[in-house]
């Protein structure tokens, strides 16, 4: 199957895009640092971010006015939502202050700190005292050589050895102005994952439902409890517990576990144009010597994760253009036959609605260079502002090569359809 998320240069209209969209991935502070250049890119480029509460609006030429965000895109999204500035957001991120902190936009942006991330799992002590008999068993079996309980791993009996209470938390008590997605100017989607029903659910202003199956949305939940939701990474956060409307207890994931790149819910609020950013991208070698085989078992384990996801998106991308090229080869065969044009928009229009695609919605993949060795070893977990400084650069100069394949006819010229300005 081809790379089709480096297509061939195209030509956007961007006046005639309704609605914009921001998708950001999961990926650690590492991801959230490459959203941040990203975005930065996006700005230099010509693009404004809505945020802030108040009502909705209808969009301004290249305002982008819908986030979706899983994991650590979730927290980039809900900043932006809430209309921090790229530069409030590079200083929090970098640990600096301003000159003048009273021209930050809207306030200074507190920083997220490794106590927030890391916050112990209140559990863990009452699970440890519940299955220490059967650990000290287990290490007995192992010591003698009886490797099932290992092979079992009966021997993690802990959830998570952190929770990410301390997230919802921070942006509740630190960033948020207001906890309510209905609050809010643009479109906010927080995805995350059940983990007892495998279904995706996407927390947001809206309670529809979905295109995609065993995905539904929600409305009730509090954005700082949909970001911990999407940020619970199995292993290292315990499963983070949500009631429904029928106040029955779930459990949630990472976003990303059931779904690598959310696009299609950005799609399904109405964006025509759909910015993609993610940092799940394999690295490439086509040298022996540089072969990952010789960095040990976790460069191995990450190429293998990345693989994963990557194979996921562009299975993703690629039947989504074909959709696509269906779609527009139907629609050119009736004009060229002289079939009556409301027939030929009924067929089309049946077949995005059963194929579950939008014509003419464009969508911008973002990622690493995949022969970027460097940015592939970067530290996920990292605060370091050296470190964070080098992944948000990272992050702009891959949106700037995304999209120089694309030529924006008509930039600055032209409002969006229905904006009122």
């Amino acid at each position: 199957m081809p790379d089709v998320a480096n297509s061939e240069e195209k030509k956007i209209t961007i006046g005639s895009k309704k609605k914009i969209a921001f998708v950001c991935s999961g990926g650690a502070t590492k991801a959230g640092a490459f959203h941040l250049g990203v975005a930065l890119a996006l700005q230099d480029q010509g693009f404004c971010f809505s945020g802030g509460i108040g009502n909705q609006l209808s969009p301004k030429p290249m305002e982008i006015s819908s986030y979706v965000g899983s994991s650590a895109g979730s927290i980039i999204s809900s900043y932006l939502a809430s209309g921090y500035s790229l530069d409030n957001i590079l200083l929090s991120f970098l640990n600096q202050e301003h000159s003048d902190p009273e021209e930050l936009v809207p306030h200074v942006l507190p920083r997220l700190t490794y106590p927030k991330i890391f916050k112990l799992n209140a559990q863990l002590g009452i699970e440890q005292l519940t299955h220490i008999k059967q650990l000290r068993h287990n290490l007995s079996s192992i010591l003698q050589g009886q490797w099932e309980s290992f092979l079992h791993f009966k021997w993690l009996p802990i959830n998570g050895f952190f929770s990410t209470s301390g997230i919802e938390e921070y942006l509740r008590e630190e960033v948020l102005f207001s906890n309510r997605f209905q609050d809010y100017l643009p479109d906010l989607h927080i995805v995350a994952t059940a983990l007892d029903t495998s279904k995706k659910v996407i927390f947001s202003r809206y309670d529809r439902s979905s295109s995609e199956s065993n995905c539904e949305f929600q409305n009730h939940v509090s954005i700082s409890q949909a970001c911990a939701a999407s940020t619970a990474l199995p292993f290292i956060f315990s499963p983070y517990l949500i009631k429904n409307k029928n106040n029955d207890p779930i459990y949630y994931i990472d976003g990303e576990v059931r779904d690598a790149l959310s696009t299609q819910v950005a799609i399904e609020g109405g964006a025509d144009l759909v910015i993609a950013s993610y940092t799940h991208q394999p690295y490439h070698s086509f040298t022996e010597s540089e072969s990952l085989f010789h960095r040990g078992m976790l460069a191995t384990i990450i190429q293998t994760i990345y693989l994963s996801i990557e194979q996921k998106i562009n299975t993703h991308i690629f039947y989504k253009k074909c959709h696509q090229k269906a779609i527009a080869s139907i629609f050119n065969y009736c004009e060229k036959n002289n079939i009556d044009p409301s027939h030929t928009k009924k067929i089309c229009d049946l077949l995005e609605e059963n194929l579950h695609i939008k014509k003419n919605v464009d969508v911008i993949y973002i990622h690493p260079d995949p022969q970027d060795q460097s940015i592939f070893f970067e530290d996920h977990f990292s605060l370091s502002p050296k470190k964070m400084s080098f992944i948000v650069k990272s992050g702009f100069q891959s949106a700037i090569r995304a999209l120089k394949k694309y030529h924006f006819s008509d930039r600055k010229e032209k409002p969006a359809l229905g904006s009122s300005g």
